[in-house]
């Protein structure tokens, strides 16, 4: 830092001075006191009226039809669609803290759904459309929701399903369209019975994958799952301070409209507290996929002139990459978080797009997305960190083994404590235990370092999960999906790295003895895909006739497993690409 830099807390002082749009205050919320951001929307209700009205007539979503076509809806449009589903929802006696399920990709009509909850006061369910069906039936079973909303595809899916759930206490589920009476919308619009709503109330639910390799069930509170809207407005304007210039003003309705390119899931944090939420708030138009292909995104983005991108670093990674995209073409702002970029991605960035604004966060399900960020310079020189924790976030590095603070640079636990840090695991108060501890502060389960500045460095994962593109999946799951195999004795799922998603799945397996020589890696890869949700298929598997090395504990020692399973995979890319160039 140059002496006439400001530094990190000089910044945030700056940017959070009383009457600023990020002004702070402090609250005691559930037993735990924490910095808030005074000015945020209290509600997901207030602040959908409030920003459909002010940007009633813009394009909001360029959402996909089938079987190949495109709908374009407005703000206003959404928000009148959404009245009618959540008049009729009110209807049948779901109000403030009824859990309705959303299941589907990316689509007008989730989103619809989305509001449509909220305008009730409910709690939005939001189910992850890529996991199997025992899957889904198991987050269904755990949340108990008193009505499902889901896309054609979902409701076919679950079909077999649907009787065993209502006899195990889940509401109806629904992919038809629903209607209200004028009475019944009025009463939706000055918001009649919703007087106990306020920024506490229970909002949402996303799922997320632990160690134990069942999906969790994350609740959180209208205020927790806000505080990343107000979260998200914080590295640009630190980087703007930083750099000794004006920082962004907030967005008005007269302001050029930006166009996003809507490419990640939005049953997930990113895709709806960062994506969809900050679309509210500067009024984007989204131009949404229903799925990620690198050949449907650069035909979007020229014909409808995206200007914002981002999402998950594979995505930027594959659309810099893509040969398709013209070579003048320029973005105005990049974004990624949700799964660790490599180090050169951000100069590749400013490569190709000299003039493009980069910004980069870190967070998880649990925090509601942001913990921290980095946007300009401070990312470009420094492209291993993921920033300095907001202002309304406390961070600590903590001993694994003692839970005692550690210095600046010592690798260790990373521990969150804020406003946005979950209320718990929905049915689940051991596993939230196992968390939070009784002040509120969150074990990340990552391994980081803290320097003087204040900018964390992610070095390791302490949980056993993959982060595949974006996609949280547990080892454990796939190493079950191994064991069912009869042939496999032991498993052990293991990340490789991967380029354009970060990592993939690869596995170890040892082998009975009275299969020696029967199982190989395509019967194995085959005998999984039932099993598993196709993001958890492993890339590679190697077969062992020897046993794996266990710790004293009993345990599959996976750190003495990794090397050898990289080098296969190395060894198995480079011989790939050999034969790709002998073949042209």
């Amino acid at each position: 830092m140059s002496k006439s830099q400001l530094s990190v807390l000089e910044c945030d002082r700056i940017l959070t001075a009383p009457g600023s749009v990020l002004e702070m205050e402090e609250r005691i919320l559930h037993g735990r006191k924490v910095r808030t951001w005074k000015h945020c929307p209290p509600t997901f209700r207030s602040y959908f009226l409030e920003s459909c009205t002010k940007y009633t007539s813009r394009t909001f979503l360029s959402s996909p039809v089938e079987p190949s076509g495109r709908q374009e809806w407005t703000f206003g449009q959404v928000v009148e669609e959404s009245l009618k589903l959540a008049g009729w929802m009110k209807s049948r006696g779901l109000g403030i803290g009824s859990r309705i399920a959303i299941g589907g990709g990316n689509s007008a009509g989730w989103i619809i759904a989305f509001v449509a909850v909220h305008l009730i006061g409910g709690i939005a369910v939001a189910l992850n459309a890529w996991l199997p069906l025992d899957s889904l039936v198991y987050c269904l079973e755990l949340t108990k929701p008193a009505l499902v909303l889901v896309d054609a595809r979902l409701a076919e899916l679950l079909d077999p399903a649907v009787l065993t759930l209502r006899r195990k206490g889940m509401g109806e589920s629904l992919s038809a369209k629903m209607s209200c009476s004028p009475e019944q919308l009025r009463q939706i619009k000055d918001g009649t019975s919703l007087d106990d709503l306020n920024p506490e109330s229970d909002a949402i639910i996303f799922f997320t994958s632990g160690t134990g390799g069942r999906p969790k069930a994350v609740l959180s509170t209208q205020r927790m799952a806000l505080t990343n809207l107000w979260s998200g407005l914080v590295a640009p304007i630190r980087a703007a301070l930083r750099a000794g210039v004006t920082p962004p003003p907030m967005p008005k309705p007269t302001d050029p409209q930006k166009i996003v390119l809507l490419a990640v899931p939005l049953f997930h944090v990113t895709g709806c507290l960062s994506w969809l939420m900050r679309a509210f708030f500067t009024g984007n138009k989204m131009i949404m996929m229903s799925r990620w292909s690198i050949h449907e995104a650069v035909s979007l983005i020229q014909s409808q002139k995206v200007t914002v991108i981002g999402g998950v670093p594979a995505i930027v990674s594959e659309i810099l990459e893509s040969p398709a995209l013209d070579k003048n073409y320029s973005f105005e702002t990049v974004f990624y978080g949700g799964a660790p970029p490599s180090r050169e991605l951000a100069n590749e960035v400013k490569r190709r797009w000299p003039k493009t604004g980069l910004v980069q966060g870190y967070g998880m399900t649990e925090t509601n997305a942001y913990v921290c960020s980095v946007a300009g310079a401070d990312y470009v020189l420094r492209p291993d960190t993921t920033g300095p924790a907001v202002p309304v976030c406390d961070v600590r590095i903590a001993d694994p083994r003692t839970g005692r603070a550690l210095p600046p640079g010592s690798p260790g636990l990373l521990m969150v404590h804020g406003p946005q840090v979950m209320k718990g695991y929905y049915n689940d108060p051991k596993a939230t235990s196992k968390v939070i501890d009784q002040d509120g502060w969150l074990d990340t389960g990552d391994i980081a370092v803290l320097d003087h500045e204040g900018f964390i460095y992610i070095k390791d994962r302490a949980k056993d999960i993959i982060i595949r593109g974006g996609e949280n999946i547990a080892s454990s799951d796939v190493e079950n999906a191994l064991y069912a195999h009869p042939g496999v004795l032991e498993a052990a799922a293991i990340s490789v790295p991967d380029k354009r998603l970060g990592e993939k799945v690869g596995a170890i397996v040892s082998v009975r003895s009275d299969w020696t020589g029967r199982v190989t890696e395509e019967s194995l890869l085959e005998d999984v895909k039932s099993r598993l949700g196709k993001p958890a298929w492993p890339s590679i598997i190697l077969i062992s006739n020897d046993p794996l090395p266990h710790n004293v504990n009993g345990k599959v020692v996976k750190r003495d497993l990794r090397p050898m399973l990289v080098e296969a995979w190395e060894k198995r890319k480079r011989v790939d690409a050999g034969r790709l160039r002998s073949k042209l």
